[in-house]
């Protein structure tokens, strides 16, 4: 039973790939043009500490040689800074390497390493993912993907800018 204090969503997040996951640069980008607006900006996220679950960290790593990506997800309790669990997942990269197009490569690694986190015991509050959420050229980065398919509240933090490039008017 979930009590109206439960700062979690009422629904247990979800860590599988929708039907028809893209295969193409066109299928991808149409995607994220359909589900950009589906991403909640703002709203009551528990205070630091006052949350029954993990703040989660996200990334992936690379074999080029194997075609292999690896994800990990570390939980960290915020009352005591504590890492209480990880897990990582290992697949095939299913999407090739197109700016702007990332979450497609990773999503599916990063979903199993969260939905193993999940079950030792450490739901994520919050997750926070090395990747862009609004600020994405379609304003629909791997925070944001990743908060829409799981129901999760996401935060994107990219290492690297993205770079533009225009005619001049």
């Amino acid at each position: 039973m979930t009590s109206t204090s439960d700062p979690r969503p009422p629904a247990a997040p979800r860590y599988e790939l929708p039907p028809g996951w893209p295969a193409t640069k066109a299928e991808a980008a149409a995607v994220q043009e359909r589900l950009r607006g589906s991403v909640l900006v703002g709203g009551d996220l528990p205070a630091p500490g006052a949350g029954t679950g993990a703040v989660v960290g996200v990334d992936v790593a690379y074999d080029d040689e194997r075609g292999r990506v690896a994800a990990a997800a570390v939980a960290l309790d915020p009352r005591g800074l504590t890492v209480v669990g990880e897990a990582t997942a290992v697949g095939p990269v299913a999407f090739p390497y197109v700016p702007g197009l990332l979450a497609f490569r990773e999503i599916p690694a990063v979903l199993d390493a969260l939905a193993t986190l999940d079950r030792l015991g450490h739901r994520p509050d919050v997750v926070v993912c090395d990747g862009y959420g609004l600020a994405h050229p379609r304003r629909f980065g791997l925070a944001s993907h990743l908060g829409v398919l799981t129901g999760l509240p996401t935060i994107g933090v990219a290492k690297n800018p993205f770079t533009f490039h225009h005619d001049a008017p």
